[in-house]
């Protein structure tokens, strides 16, 4: 450690001084070593720190993790009451260190909150605003999984109230206070947290120029913590927190140009004994201010005294030639800079990862459009295929169907033929013998022989099968001649022949026709034919 000139000296000096100004220094409130359960409660102090030595090296021995962590903070917690800060900060830095390697939430929290701390009482706003977020935002997880409980988190909500008022900011610390009363809801805290929050609302009366509402919760406090007894709740401890309520009450009538008041109040700080620990601080800057009251009192000697205590204080806590407090004033957090480092070599190596994902993304990426294309193009190949057989196959059967339909064609001429001829013959037979005998060989013919239209249209719906559907489909208003016409049509017959098969004359036959043509709507220009054959 560099030894610091005069200038640098009581720069510092003013610094450490003024960290208690109303805000700062309130041990009290901050998490003690005994709060992890480690440090049994009987234990004398002056064998604390070789106690908790000892468990330290259990922890590593055993190799358990988490009484280690909670060893080294419960280690800076004793260190920051006996204002070793240098200490206090190594093994926070080495508690954060060691946490983030073992990944609990649970103990990061608690890492980054007692580094909070020590920086809240170093006055280190941003660093100090930056780990007690930290740890907050950790804590609203842990209790929202219910990990753990009411206390815990509204501890870390109260954090950010002593935060925020340290530096004055009003509208963040009324959000705090009102987080800190709805949680108080929720589970029995000791009175002498109410106390704390009134003490932090005097504060915003104070910013908001209303010195004499901020003097009426300082006064209600100190009335509770003077009149306390065995059902109050408050225990002797919390009494310790009158140096804090009488320095607000002394310094806001000083400020009032109500010297007595200011006098009052600081005689009965002044009366205060006992161990205050990180408060120390505070009564020194006290002792300094009761010193500027009394001068302005006429009462120098008295000043003088109290000015002494002041500096006594300051030499003794704050020299930086003093052996034990080298270090104190400029902080080298080891284990802060060894996290700097660990975090830049993660972030190459995830920096790195990333390259390695991203690379890999874009590999499996690229492969799964080539199968996508490689399918797309197999279905189309197969769809082709597929549709290519398809359509030969219809192909052959429309082929096919033509050949029938031929074939049926020929049979029904030949039919027709052979029914001419079989009339002609039985015209003959009339004429020519017209006795009982030729009507019996008429009457054997006639019942040897079925009808032609039947026989055509039995063998047409054997070989255009749906045709009688589909055309229906199409012009739904179609008669039954309609459709023996329209089944003649397709297979080209002529009219003549038409005629026959339906049994009407030719001229019948071109009338259905035309009748035919207006039923299907159909233009001047249109083939009847081709239209009924594309059916």
């Amino acid at each position: 450690m560099k030894t610091l000139n005069n200038l640098q000296k009581s720069f510092y000096l003013i610094i450490i001084l003024n960290i208690s100004v109303l805000q700062c220094l309130q041990g009290q409130q901050l998490k003690t070593h005994f709060k992890e359960h480690i440090i049994p409660l009987n234990m004398p102090f002056d064998s604390i720190s070789i106690f908790l030595t000892k468990t330290k090296e259990q922890a590593v021995i055993k190799k358990d993790s988490t009484l280690l962590i909670n060893t080294l903070i419960t280690q800076s917690r004793f260190n920051r009451f006996n204002l070793d800060y240098l200490e206090a900060f190594s093994f926070a830095g080495e508690a954060l260190f060691i946490s983030e390697e073992y990944k609990s939430p649970l103990l990061i929290a608690k890492a980054n909150e007692e580094l909070g701390v020590l920086t809240y009482l170093y006055k280190q706003n941003e660093e100090s605003e930056s780990y007690f977020i930290k740890a907050h935002e950790l804590y609203r997880k842990l209790y929202k999984h219910h990990k753990i409980d009411v206390s815990e988190i509204y501890k870390s909500y109260y954090n950010l109230v002593l935060h925020y008022q340290r530096i004055a900011d009003k509208e963040n610390l009324q959000s705090y206070i009102d987080s800190c009363i709805v949680l108080s809801k929720k589970t029995k805290l000791p009175p002498i947290y109410s106390i704390f929050l009134d003490e932090k609302k005097a504060s915003i009366s104070e910013w908001n120029s209303a010195p004499n509402e901020a003097l009426k919760l300082l006064k209600n406090a100190a009335q509770q913590l003077e009149n306390s007894g065995p059902n109050s709740g408050l225990k002797n401890k919390d009494k310790k927190f009158l140096l804090i309520i009488y320095g607000r009450i002394a310094i806001i009538y000083h400020k009032k140009n109500d010297l007595n008041e200011a006098k009052f109040y600081f005689e009965k700080f002044a009366k205060i004994k006992g161990d205050l620990g990180e408060t120390t601080f505070y009564k020194s800057f006290l002792y300094s201010r009761y010193a500027e009251v009394l001068k302005e009192l006429n009462l120098f000697a008295l000043a003088y005294e109290y000015e002494k205590k002041s500096n006594d204080i300051s030499n003794a806590l704050l020299n930086p030639r003093n052996e034990k407090n080298k270090g104190f004033l400029t902080i080298k957090n080891y284990y802060k800079e060894e996290l700097i480092k660990k975090r830049e070599q993660l972030n190459i190596k995830n920096l790195e990862l990333a390259k390695e994902k991203e690379a890999l993304l874009n590999f499996r990426i690229t492969m799964f459009i080539i199968l996508f294309l490689v399918i797309i193009l197999t279905l189309i190949f197969r769809q082709r295929i597929k549709n290519l057989k398809f359509e030969k196959k219809q192909q052959n059967s429309k082929e096919l169907l033509d050949v029938k339909n031929k074939e049926l064609t020929t049979n029904t001429l030949q039919l027709i033929e052979k029914e001419q001829v079989i009339k002609q013959l039985s015209d003959f037979i009339k004429e020519a013998n017209p006795g009982n005998k030729s009507k019996i060989i008429l009457k054997t013919i006639e019942r040897s022989s079925t009808s032609l239209w039947d026989s055509f249209n039995r063998r047409f719906n054997q070989l255009n099968k749906s045709f009688y559907e589909r055309l229906q489909e199409k012009v739904p208003d179609l008669s039954r001649a309609d459709r023996k016409l329209c089944a003649l049509i397709k297979l080209n017959f002529s009219g003549k022949e038409m005629a026959h098969l339906l049994g009407i004359s030719l001229g019948s036959v071109h009338v259905a026709r035309h009748r035919l043509r207006k039923k299907m709507k159909l233009e001047r220009h249109q083939n009847l034919t081709s239209f009924i054959t594309s059916i």
